[in-house]
């Protein structure tokens, strides 16, 4: 009962930053307002034994700093540089803190979004942002029963949780670097409507899990592709457009509290990509009405899931040679 209340919870907040940023700021703001509300409830709620909101707004500046680097750096060199360093970061925080692992992941994608908008787009990410992420983080930290502790107790855990800095960790950063970056310049390189959907897919779907890597790998290429599937189907209904977007945000945002309770990653990525991937088609459609999902999206969903696959194997004979 209680996921089904934080599923409520979740699609209220979404509802809600969706009717402010609308009547604020226009569509454009709005739909990146929405993927604020998921982002900001994950990295809430990520850390489910305690609460700290200025913590919590630390790692969702995260996301504002992923999408101004992007949008500053554009595809030049800088961009490249900041996108190879940037898993290196991640390994050294995972599985320490989930909220900052949540947040880093979220940053390379951002960084990658902010690169491919222009100016008109980047004002409306930053404005839906905004307004998503505080609208969120308030109401999940006041319905919130869990202990509150300061953020010194936090910088602690932190410090004490985390491994010293190791041979395998940096080769494993390294491949985790090289496919997201070969993912990159694969999908760009073939010249892909919105190619973004690749390395964003690499980076939800592959986790630098110690057990079991090819596995959840596989699942949640596995999943993706099933949601990319379906959403292909459902935004080609031309005469139901934009009423079945709209209606499947709605659906994938209640169903991803309920998703986080079962242990089965192939229906926890089709809830999680579902909703990302709604709320990014939707942003596209508003601004082409004679936009129609592109079978180019699985073919990006492909690419990003064989990315993941081949270096998730490397990682995992890596690991058996250093038992």
């Amino acid at each position: 009962m209680a996921k089904v209340a934080e599923s409520f919870y979740l699609t209220l907040c979404l509802v809600i930053s969706f009717i402010i940023t609308y009547y604020a700021a226009g569509i454009d703001a709005t739909l990146w307002s929405s993927l604020s509300t998921l982002h900001g409830y994950t990295i809430f709620n990520k850390a489910n034994q305690y609460k700290n909101i200025i913590y919590s707004l630390l790692c969702s500046l995260l996301v504002f700093l992923g999408s101004a680097l992007g949008y500053l750096f554009g595809f030049d060199s800088l961009f490249f540089i900041v996108l190879f360093i940037s898993p290196f970061v991640y390994y050294q925080f995972y599985n320490i803190d989930s909220s900052l692992d949540m947040s880093i992941k979220y940053f390379m994608i951002f960084y990658i979004i902010g690169a491919t908008l222009n100016e008109s787009s980047f004002d409306g990410l930053v404005i839906g942002l905004l307004i998503g992420t505080t609208i969120t983080l308030a109401f999940c930290y006041a319905m919130s029963k869990r202990e509150e502790i300061t953020l010194f107790q936090i910088k602690k855990y932190i410090t004490l949780k985390r491994d010293k800095l190791s041979y395998n960790q940096l080769f494993q950063s390294f491949i985790y670097s090289l496919g997201l970056l070969l993912c990159v310049l694969t999908s760009r390189a073939i010249n892909l409507d919105h190619f973004f959907w690749a390395p964003l897919t690499y980076i939800f779907v592959l986790n630098p899990k110690l057990t079991n890597i090819i596995k959840l790998t596989r699942d949640r290429v596995i999943g993706t592709l099933v949601v990319v599937f379906l959403l292909y189907f459902s935004f080609n209904l031309v005469e139901f457009m934009p009423y079945i977007g709209f209606a499947l945000i709605l659906i994938f945002a209640f169903l991803i509290p309920i998703s986080n309770t079962k242990k089965n990653n192939v229906f926890g990525t089709f809830c999680l990509t579902g909703l990302v991937l709604s709320l990014i088609e939707m942003s596209i459609f508003f601004n082409n009405v004679d936009y129609h999902l592109l079978p180019e999206r699985v073919m990006e969903t492909l690419i990003g899931g064989i990315f993941a696959i081949i270096c998730s194997y490397c990682i995992k004979l890596m690991m058996k040679k250093n038992k």
